[in-house]
């Protein structure tokens, strides 16, 4: 059953009791912005009242308490009218990647009518007000890392990718393109750590094209192929002002990478007393081996530790993310985004594994 999402919600950080709420959720492939403003609540003093309780629970901001349920309580007189206004889920095109990344939004409000709130549907957000994901594949931002990348993959638009399954916070995950499942990974624009990975694909394909013996026994994700989107397709659904200028542009929005089944990652898995010795042994020795890999191919991990490790169903330990960056207490700051730094941080795992195995797990010693 679809379920409705509260992707976020804003108020006054500046106590107020007076304060606006808005609410941003999501529901069976629509987005929806719910709006309750103080003074318009004015005519029914017990809503207004629960709206200035409702408020001082958000403003001690405690997500995994009481403001989930303020939160809850917000949304419901809202839940029937985004039913009615949300997409039929059955429609192939709602299963498409191009209706999560360009929902229909509507701005919804809370109006009183005998002492009740009452939902009104305000707008549907116009061209000029929504808001696109990715980055215009010109910029030279990202011309430099994705040039070389494009011309070695197949590129797709959105509506070419349906989306099998996605996170609990409605991002999709699991996609499927021309029969083939691959995990999506949307491009987040102006995310630094996003060039860092791209740079990392170009030279993992570049080395398995020159020498493909080199990446063959490395378990580790890989890019597969490029979501790009027009935006003169994007926003064709949108009705055009006659004096409205047209803005065609193409945009990168995400990556098809490996799909990996798994059963959870290294650090969800090691700790249990069901995971045997053998196994944190295989796990260590493929990590190093993997990363002996990856650094022969002239690329850097970046963020070695055991949550970017992911245990396959078939046993194997799979090296994910590439953005770089580091993780304080697997691997220095002096040390981050660097052959040394990984290094150190495979060291560090294995010296992990140890703590939760009879006997040392069989490890490649690095010198640091």
């Amino acid at each position: 059953m679809p379920e409705f999402h509260i992707r976020s919600i804003t108020w006054d950080l500046e106590y107020n009791i007076d304060s606006d709420i808005t609410l941003y959720t999501l529901y069976n492939g629509a987005a929806f912005r719910i709006c309750y403003v103080a003074e318009q609540l004015t005519d029914s003093p017990s809503i207004l009242k629960q709206h200035h309780e409702l408020y001082a629970i958000l403003y001690e901001d405690d997500p995994e308490g009481n403001s989930r349920e303020a939160a809850k309580c917000l949304r419901r007189p809202f839940e029937e009218l985004m039913m009615q206004l949300a997409p039929d889920p059955l429609t192939e095109s709602a299963r498409s990647l191009h209706s999560y990344l360009y929902p229909p939004s509507f701005i919804l409000e809370a109006t009183v009518a005998e002492s009740h709130v009452q939902p009104r549907l305000k707008a549907a957000l116009s061209r000029q007000e929504f808001i696109r994901p990715g980055d215009y594949v010109d910029s030279k931002f990202i011309r430099q890392h994705l040039s070389p990348l494009a011309s070695r993959l197949e590129k797709y638009s959105s509506r070419q990718v349906q989306v099998l399954a996605h996170t609990p916070r409605l991002v999709p995950s699991m996609v499927c393109v021309d029969c083939t499942t691959y995990f999506f990974k949307p491009w987040v624009s102006g995310r630094v750590h996003g060039y860092h990975e791209l740079q990392a694909y170009e030279k993992i394909l570049a080395a398995a094209k020159a020498r493909p013996s080199l990446l063959h026994n490395a378990y580790i994700c890989r890019l597969h192929g490029l979501i790009i989107d027009q935006d003169d397709d994007v926003l064709q659904h949108y009705r055009l002002d006659s004096d409205e200028e047209d803005y065609p542009g193409t945009r990168l929005v995400g990556l098809l990478l490996t799909h990996i089944e798994n059963k959870g990652t290294l650090k969800d898995l090691a700790p249990w007393s069901d995971c045997i010795d053998e196994d944190r042994a295989r796990w260590s020795r493929q990590i190093c081996d993997s990363v002996q890999c990856l650094h022969a191919a002239g690329v850097v991990w970046g963020d070695a530790k055991p949550e970017n490790v992911l245990i396959g169903k078939d046993g194997n330990a799979y090296l994910i993310d590439f953005g770089g960056s580091y993780t304080r207490g697997w691997v220095d700051e002096d040390k981050r985004e660097t052959m040394k730094g990984d290094l150190q941080g495979v060291k560090r795992i294995g010296e992990w594994l140890d703590k939760w195995s009879e006997k040392p797990v069989t490890r490649v010693q690095e010198q640091i």
